[in-house]
Order: C-alpha cells, then structure tokens, then sequence
C-alpha cells in the first residue's frame, strides 16, 4: 500500500490536513485507532461546549424570559443523548468528507517503521511523506489513589448529573466542568493547586468566582491533594467529599509509537518542529496539539493542517500564531487574545454600558485592550456574552498591528455588542461616550 501523505491520527489537525492535501491531488491514508474526529469531536470541546449551551439555558432562560417581559419555565429532560447524537454526527460527517476528498482511512494503532513507512497491525502503509497528528490524552496527576478520579474527558460523557463532585485543577478544562455540573445540580468543590485561571487579568478573575460563588461551586485554591479515595479528595487544606473525582490538571502529547526508533525529537511539551511544521527527520512532519507548543487548541491545529497541506503541494507558507484567541466557556464567558508581558497601558469598556447588552439582559463582563508604548494593540480580553465572536475582532487587530486610533475611529454596527470594543478604543481618547465617569 503505497500513498503520497500518510497521515497518523483523526482528529482536527488531521483530519482537516487528509481533507485539503486529498483535495489538491495527493494521495492520502488516514490512520485512525479510535474515532474521527479526534479529542475535540468525541470528549472536548463538542461535548463540553453543548453542555455549557445546557447549563446556561437551564440556570438563565427564565431570568432571561423575565426580563423580557416573557414567563418561561425550562427542565432538564434528554440532553445527554442529544450530546450523543451530536458527537455522532460530526464524527460521521468527518469520515464522509474524508471519503469524499478521496481520501483513505484506513482504522488501526499506528507505529512508525521508518520515515517512509507506518504499521498498522500486519500492514505496512508507505508514504513519501508521514504527517504525525497523534493530539493530546489527559495528563494524570501523581497522586495516591488516582485510579478513584476520572478524566475530564471522561466527564464529559457522563450520562448522568453526580449529587456532588469534585474538579482537581485551576485551568480552562476544570473551571468550565466545575461549572456546568454545578448548574446542572451537582454540588461542586473545584480545588486548585494555584490560583483559578491566575493568566488572566484581575478583573476577570474575580468576575469568573463570583460567578462560581453564586453557582455554587467550592473554590479552594492553593491546596496541595495528598490522596484521592473513591468518594473524597485529601488536601493540606481539608478533605472534600465527592460522588465522582474528576481530575483536568493539563494534558499530555501522544507520541507516537516508533518515534524513538525513527529519530523523531521531542520532549515533555510534544514533538519538536520548525514553523513550516518540519520534524528533525526529513520526510516527517507533524501538526495539532501533539508539537511542541504552549497553546493546545482546535484552531491551531485546523492553521497547522492548512499551512502543511498547502506546503505539501508546492506552497511555502509557515505557521504564525500571533494573537492567536482563546475561549473560556464559562458563564460570563470570557476571551484573550495576544501578549500581555507587552501591555504598558489598558483601556476598557462594560458592557452594562452597551445598548445591545441591556436590550438582551446580559450585562456582565467587560472589553479590555491592552496597548504597548505606541499605541498599538496587543493583547484583548472579553469577559461577557458573544465573548467567542467578539474576540475574534481583537485577534485580528493584534494580528495586523493595528494602533488604537484605528480602531477607535471605526464605525461598528449600532446596537452591537462588538461597539464594545471599538468604545474601549475610544476610552484611549475619552470619547466613551456611553460610560459613566
């Protein structure tokens, strides 16, 4: 069996790589172990984000509903299937376009043979080239007891809401759950080891535990665990009892099976590559979450598919991730984009000031930029509803290096929520208009 590209691993990087490089003519196997679609599709960020979706509902459509002058009443009925068949869908529709695109997949555990040829059981698949897409698994604490907890990608797909529960961990993966369950009706400890998501500014932090306080949720932060039991987690700061352990303490890259024997580098962080996506050995490349670099996230992988794929086909593109966005799907959701070590100066506008977040009755959170000594923007931070589309603007502002007069003279549609950031801009100069002082 003899292919241009073969590549090891179904998830978004590659998945999305077999699609364009199948596209523009070469010929692709696509090796797989579990299901297309990888962590993202089947435990990440789909599941999780269609329970964000259902605990918001839940806990705020009647709030919401008042507010409008509407009544509302909303139970909780067959989500977690609904979160099944959804799972189902995408993965299916991943294959399909696959198939579609021409390409092979081809279903089996991967080790690499040598930098022309991958095993699959008792086939060898070889390729010209061999792209290494293996993503990330769930880092497990060093704890005694640790086989009590399950991961978070383990939480969730569980078909049912715990009385109570306990979240090992202070990241994005842990914060979240401890929230969707606590407004589901768990009775939630997150215990942290750091303080709770301590990468984002002041504000936001204290925002987002004010949110968890009034949800519900237990914050012990800067507690060191010392055991997990079946149904308690303890710390130097007290036991916690729960009817499931969860741990989302970060994740680990999967690197595939062969690596050493073919010479691949790599180290704690995941496999090492230059910005054209090249390992140290000729022939091999890899993309997604499994390279070695300090953001795992989706739309990385989905860049890394595209500039690989264009490269393989006589292109010469490299990977940039600056201002790069990242989401928080919590409630009030919150988004960054950028540098913060450059910021010298932040302005900021709130969205209780913002006519299209009072006509929709959420009000939280603010738009902050962060600017360095000349004017330009460099860092963005969202915190409140549209959050994930919203930062989408600021990324590409910090991208471009655009200065904040730019921005503040640019006229955004009214009432939007996206005037937020164009009135932070305009804070620059005291021309919020909108905003008390």
């Amino acid at each position: 069996m003899k292919y241009d590209v073969a590549v090891i691993g179904g998830g978004t990087a590659g998945y999305a790589a077999s699609i364009a490089l199948a596209r523009r003519g070469k010929s692709v196997a696509l090796i797989e172990r579990n299901r297309i679609g990888g962590v993202c599709v089947n435990y990440g960020c789909v599941p999780a984000i269609f329970l964000y979706d259902v605990s918001f509902l839940y806990s705020r459509s009647v709030e919401i509903a008042n507010y409008k002058g509407l009544y509302n009443e909303i139970e909780l009925d067959n989500f977690f299937q609904k979160r099944d068949e959804i799972i189902e869908y995408l993965s299916s529709a991943g294959r399909k376009l696959i198939e579609n695109a021409g390409g092979e997949i081809i279903e089996g555990e991967a080790e690499l043979a040598s930098r022309n040829a991958v095993k699959v059981g008792s086939t060898v698949v070889e390729a010209d080239k061999v792209v290494l897409a293996t993503g990330t698994s769930p880092k497990r604490p060093n704890v005694e007891g640790v086989e009590n907890a399950i991961s978070e990608d383990e939480a969730t797909r569980l078909n049912y809401v715990p009385a109570s529960m306990v979240v090992i961990g202070g990241g994005v993966g842990a914060v979240e759950l401890a929230q969707i369950y606590a407004r589901l009706g768990s009775s939630v400890t997150l215990v942290s080891r750091s303080k709770v998501l301590k990468f984002l500014t002041d504000n936001a932090r204290r925002i987002l535990l004010e949110s968890l306080d009034f949800d519900g949720v237990k914050v012990v932060e800067e507690a060191s665990v010392k055991r997990i039991n079946c149904c308690s987690v303890q710390t130097d700061k007290g036991t916690f009892e729960g009817d499931v352990i969860v741990y989302a303490v970060g994740r680990v890259s999967n690197i595939p099976k062969g690596s050493d024997h073919v010479g691949i580098k790599y180290d704690e962080n995941g496999i090492l590559v230059n910005d054209k996506l090249e390992t140290n050995v000729p022939g091999v490349y890899a993309i997604g979450d499994v390279i070695n670099r300090q953001a795992k996230l989706a739309h990385l992988a989905y860049l890394d598919a595209m500039v690989l794929a264009v490269n393989l086909t006589g292109g010469n593109e490299r990977v940039d991730y600056t201002g790069v966005p990242m989401v928080i799907y919590t409630d009030p959701m919150v988004a960054v984009a950028g540098d913060r070590q450059k910021v010298k100066r932040y302005v900021s506008f709130p969205f209780n000031a913002n006519t299209r977040a009072i006509i929709k009755g959420l009000r939280e959170g603010f738009v902050t930029l962060g600017l360095d000594d000349s004017g330009k923007i460099v860092y963005a931070e969202v915190v409140g509803d549209g959050a994930e589309e919203l930062i989408g603007i600021a990324s590409l502002a910090i991208r471009k290096g655009i200065q904040v007069r730019e921005l503040a003279f640019t006229a955004l549609p009214h009432p939007s929520l996206s005037e937020a950031l164009v009135n932070a801009a305009r804070a620059y100069f005291d021309l919020d208009v909108d905003s008390l002082k």
